[in-house]
């Protein structure tokens, strides 16, 4: 294996393929779709109460709200300052505290808090950040609440937002587009263009090609899901684990699209494919959009679940390696399966080229 004419090989199909139609979609698409399901349902991922918060003096009120970390809390140096954020939407809530705020609470002298609140807010991020203030402000006083909450969940799950039942398929398609398609036209055009069989009279293998090609898929996979993520706030507490699992969706999507180039003949043929496949490969995504009429379990037959879950699981959950383990394992060893069927492929086709 020559990393060198790997090199030569690829900076070619950055330069050429990147001008292609398929290429620009697969960027493109994931994107445009994450942000129309934004502006029609809020935001995906970053679904955190924000809280703005402007005082004087000394508060120890507003120190606690500031440590919370169950809501962003930011604090402004004025009440205009905090209005002219909360009236673009920079934080949910605003609350301006008067002058020594605290002692006048102790002593029993406040009744009313105003709180500002952006029109376009989620009522339960009010609700939370409300909830959470009047806690505090109960600490402040030094007395225990008389009332006692217990919470008890009704029915096998709490109600999903349509952004949280579209969120799954937003995540597949944004790693499978790219990962598949690309390595999938880039192939076809090689073999259409006769570039294919010239390779093979090189120094070059043709599992080198396929190794090639499959890194533009792959990186153009990763791509496509760290601008999800960062669009929408997605990272969560560990984005190192997160980064490992799209890159291994995007092994497994570009795998998928090599093959496929290397089996079909013109684009016709590899789009009439991935339009019969579309189910499959979507599957777990629209399964998840019915959490209710649908069990959920059906999805792990279907190979892209163990690429979805794991992501969600991360991102919205906190999930850690452990947590995903199981699932990571499984999606790994189909990917293995896979890269073994397609070293396969690549000795067939060299015989057939050469």
């Amino acid at each position: 294996m020559s990393i060198r004419r790997m090199a030569v090989l690829f900076r070619k199909d950055l330069q050429y393929g990147s001008r292609n139609v398929v290429f620009i979609i697969a960027i493109i698409l994931p994107l445009v779709l994450s942000l129309v399901m934004g502006l029609l349902f809020g935001t995906v991922f970053a679904e955190t109460p924000r809280l703005g918060i402007t005082y004087s003096g000394r508060s120890q009120f507003a120190v606690d709200l500031l440590a919370s970390d169950f809501m962003v809390v930011r604090e402004y140096p004025s009440q205009d300052a905090l209005l002219a954020d909360l009236e673009t939407g920079g934080v949910e809530v605003g609350l301006a505290l008067p002058e020594n705020f605290d002692a006048a609470v102790q002593s029993g002298e406040i009744t009313d808090v105003t709180f500002y609140i952006w029109g376009q807010s989620l009522v339960k991020n009010r609700a939370i950040i409300m909830a959470a203030v009047t806690d505090d402000l109960v600490t402040l006083t030094g007395r225990e609440s008389p009332i006692a909450v217990n919470a008890v969940l009704v029915g096998d799950r709490a109600a999903l937002s349509w952004q949280q039942r579209l969120l799954p398929l937003i995540v597949l398609m944004s790693i499978m587009i790219g990962g598949i398609m690309v390595p999938a036209t880039a192939m076809i055009d090689e073999r259409q263009a006769r570039t294919l069989r010239a390779l093979t009279v090189t120094p070059l293998g043709m599992g080198e090609v396929f190794l090639t090609k499959g890194l533009m898929g792959v990186l153009l996979s990763v791509f496509s899901g760290v601008a999800i993520l960062t669009l929408n706030g997605g990272w969560g507490p560990n984005p190192a684990l997160l980064l490992v699992v799209l890159a291994l969706g995007g092994t497994l999507a570009a795998a998928f699209g090599v093959f496929l180039g290397a089996q079909v003949k013109d684009l016709q043929t590899l789009f009439a494919v991935i339009k019969a496949m579309g189910i499959l490969l979507y599957a777990p995504g629209f399964i998840a959009l019915f959490p209710d009429s649908i069990p959920q379990w059906i999805a792990r037959f279907f190979p892209t679940y163990y690429v979805m879950q794991p992501v969600l699981d991360i991102s919205q959950r906190g999930a850690g390696l452990g947590d995903i383990a199981v699932d990571l394992v499984i999606l790994v060893g189909i990917t293995a399966l896979l890269i073994v069927g397609l070293g396969l492929s690549a000795e067939r086709l060299q015989v057939r080229e050469a």
